[in-house]
């Protein structure tokens, strides 16, 4: 994925420098701008894509959990984290969440994600196993908050 998205930064970065050496009269401007922000909009991935990825790293880590690999469920951790600070800084939404995902990750990811960090670089299995499926219970719960219970994640 993360080629995907670097593939797409780079044509537009392209698009952008290319339309910035054209000479473009300045009533135009407001056009081309516009132009710019529908082609970010239209590249800019979905929140359903964004979960796809959490949810993977999710069931990852929780293979690495149940097998005590620290090294691994940190790296799934990171790569949560990476997913969820992307969404936040892209604003990526939908007309299911109640209020901005960043309300929903302060409420729900935060917390456990801070905690398994620690818990993954002490090797702590048993701190790793309880705060594993307390994240996993608090992703179904913001599911449920936005009126999306159906989509549950297991442990």
């Amino acid at each position: 994925m993360k080629i995907r998205h670097t593939g797409a930064l780079a044509l537009l970065v392209t698009a952008f420098i290319l339309a910035c050496q054209q000479q473009h009269p300045v009533a135009d401007d407001h056009e081309f701008i516009d132009s710019l922000k529908t082609m970010v909009n239209l590249l800019k991935p979905g929140l359903g894509e964004q979960m796809l990825q959490i949810k993977y790293h999710h069931d990852e880590l929780g293979k690495a959990v149940a097998s005590n690999d620290f090294e691994r469920a940190a790296y799934e951790i990171d790569e949560i984290k990476e997913t969820t600070d992307r969404i936040k800084q892209l604003h990526i939404t939908n007309d299911k969440l109640q209020k901005p995902f960043a309300f929903f990750y302060e409420k729900y990811l935060e917390a456990p994600l801070t905690i398994l960090a620690d818990a993954a670089s002490k090797k702590d299995g048993s701190v790793l196993k309880t705060n594993y499926i307390g994240l996993t219970n608090n992703c179904n719960s913001c599911h449920h908050e936005n009126n999306m219970s159906f989509m549950k994640i297991g442990q």
